[in-house]
């Protein structure tokens, strides 16, 4: 009886153990992508709520207005007593919701997954410290002679703010890495849609058309819409 127990195994061989490890490894290869695109798609739910957030503040921001922000408004915000955040990009555009109040809390800038960009710290003590660099994820659409969109001007299906940008102006780009190959746009309705991102960066849409072609049957006509970029996001 004794001998029976000494030739019983104690544990496992170097072998088993390897055979383990290796199946350990394979499981652990296959559920990466699952788990990573999940964590993507739950990002990606994030920003789109706090872009519809951010929209309809500028609703409201263009119903007192006349506009959603531009250097125009700025203007009449600072003749009304609130100082707003100086500079042509979108922190500083979109900062003058946060001077008139319009919105009080800078998280809802906050575009989750993209690169460069954290939540805001709700210091707004001063016009430099409102939507400081790296907090807002957004990019802002006006069109390029500086015009401000409106409600009253702008198609319903029109996008007033974007994200992820990888780059701004007339021809704008996007990041297809936080959010599986997809952009998140807020439209000047106060509705959030998604659109699909070509492999030139442009946010595609039917057609071969993209989110910014202008031209006969698209959303611009011949007006050229063009994205100011976020701060601190490179």
């Amino acid at each position: 009886m004794k001998m029976l127990k000494k030739q019983m195994r104690s544990g496992f061989t170097l072998v088993e153990l390897l055979v383990v490890i290796a199946i350990i490894a394979v499981l652990a290869g296959l559920a990466t992508p699952a788990i990573l695109k999940a964590r993507k798609n739950a990002d990606k739910v994030s920003t789109i709520n706090n872009a519809k957030q951010v929209g309809i503040a500028l609703g409201s921001f263009d119903a007192e207005f006349g506009s959603y922000p531009s250097d125009d408004t700025r203007e009449d915000v600072e003749a009304s007593g609130n100082e707003c955040p100086a500079g042509d990009d979108a922190n500083a555009m979109l900062g003058q919701l946060i001077a008139t109040k319009m919105l009080e809390a800078e998280e809802v800038f906050f575009a989750k997954g993209v690169r460069g960009t954290k939540k805001g710290d709700d210091d707004v003590s001063s016009p430099e410290e409102i939507l400081a660099k790296g907090e807002n994820g957004f990019g802002y659409v006006m069109l390029a002679d500086g015009e401000a969109l409106s409600s009253s001007t702008a198609k319903s299906t029109t996008p007033i703010l974007v994200a992820p940008i990888s780059e701004g102006g007339t021809d704008p780009t996007f990041d297809p890495n936080p959010y599986n190959e997809q952009m998140v746009y807020a439209r000047a309705d106060g509705s959030v849609k998604e659109a699909r991102i070509k492999t030139d960066g442009t946010a595609g849409l039917k057609k071969g058309r993209t989110l910014f072609s202008i031209g006969e049957n698209t959303m611009w006509g011949d007006d050229q819409p063009e994205v100011l970029e976020p701060t601190g996001l490179k």
